[in-house]
């Protein structure tokens, strides 16, 4: 695919999930080479139901997660840390971290990989 300028909006992307899936946790793929034409990011958004969590892990492109809505606990750097709307993490390569919605609401996480494609990052969890 060519890499070429591209305008979404991000109502206009529908929710995935993985076939099967049971525990409400669904995602957007908004700037993936899978999608439109672009190489070097991939950007998504990810959503967790109350009480849902993303296991302890580690991958080997370092990541970028933007909190844009509800509360959360990030495991990082062996701590625990709560999060919410507006707070930014920056996840160094092969740093294990995990988080957990520990609100009422849906929590919301944009994230950015120096990947093309989302499908090109491993999870290895813990």
């Amino acid at each position: 695919m060519r890499n070429e300028p591209n305008v979404r909006h991000i109502d206009d992307v529908e929710w995935e999930t993985r076939p099967g899936r049971t525990d409400g946790v669904r995602w957007k793929l908004l700037v993936d080479s899978d999608r439109i034409p672009s190489h070097g990011f991939s950007l998504g958004i990810l959503q967790f139901p109350a009480g849902t969590t993303l296991a302890a892990h580690h991958h080997g492109p370092q990541e970028i997660y933007w909190i844009r809505e509800g509360e959360g606990e990030l495991l990082i750097a062996g701590e625990r840390q709560k999060v919410r709307p507006g707070s930014i993490i920056y996840i160094p390569e092969n740093h294990v971290h995990g988080i957990a919605n520990i609100g009422s609401r849906p929590l919301t996480i944009m994230w950015v990989f120096p990947t093309d494609t989302w499908a090109e990052v491993e999870y290895l969890f813990e």
